[in-house]
């Protein structure tokens, strides 16, 4: 797990975004919400979003769908250069999206973030399970066509890898992250 380091502010993870050439902007609708990262020369260029929702029962994260859009990523490089700046960590933007929806779930009493890796195509499926290993959530099970997964399904929305961990633990994983992306890009 590494050593402790001070956790990031909101304010931080958006001077952090805003200094690698993009904005980040956060909302929500009752329970639900959505963290979007946009291109600062212009903001018509969606970079990638976090979308879910708080769940009261059990206070949970729901962490229902997450994209980063590669094809305005490359674009936004190629228009700016010295833009999207992560130090070789792969994770960048979705990290900084996702540790915006943690300090949410964090600041309503949130305390554990579940995620359902969907199982829509054999690739794409272990492509999410892997990514989100590496970022710090633990595998709960297979949620699959059994009558048994029916209220998971019902949650969800369909089958597929639920993994979840303590927002304490990710947001402290994702700082040490967001540090070391820090470091590597300071001259």
């Amino acid at each position: 797990a590494g050593p402790s380091v001070p956790l990031w502010t909101e304010q931080e993870v958006d001077q952090f975004a805003n200094d690698r050439g993009m904005v980040i902007s956060f909302s929500t609708l009752g329970p639900g919400y959505r963290a979007v990262a946009r291109a600062k020369h212009d903001e018509s260029m969606i970079l990638g979003y976090v979308e879910g929702f708080l769940r009261p029962a059990g206070k949970i994260l729901h962490l229902d769908k997450m994209q980063v859009f590669q094809p305005m990523v490359q674009r936004l490089k190629r228009q700016q250069p010295d833009s999207l700046d992560f130090g070789g960590v792969s994770f960048g933007i979705g990290l900084l999206l996702g540790y915006t929806c943690l300090l949410h779930g964090k600041g309503n009493g949130c305390q554990v973030a579940e995620f359902l890796a969907i199982d829509d195509q054999a690739f794409q499926h272990k492509r999410l399970v892997r990514y989100y290993k590496r970022v710090g959530f633990q595998v709960v099970k297979y949620v699959g066509d059994g009558i048994t997964d029916i209220p998971d399904r019902l949650v969800w929305g369909g089958c597929g890898t639920l993994m979840k961990e303590d927002i304490d633990v990710l947001m402290q994983k994702w700082a040490n992250l967001m540090d070391l992306m820090k470091s590597r890009t300071q001259q």
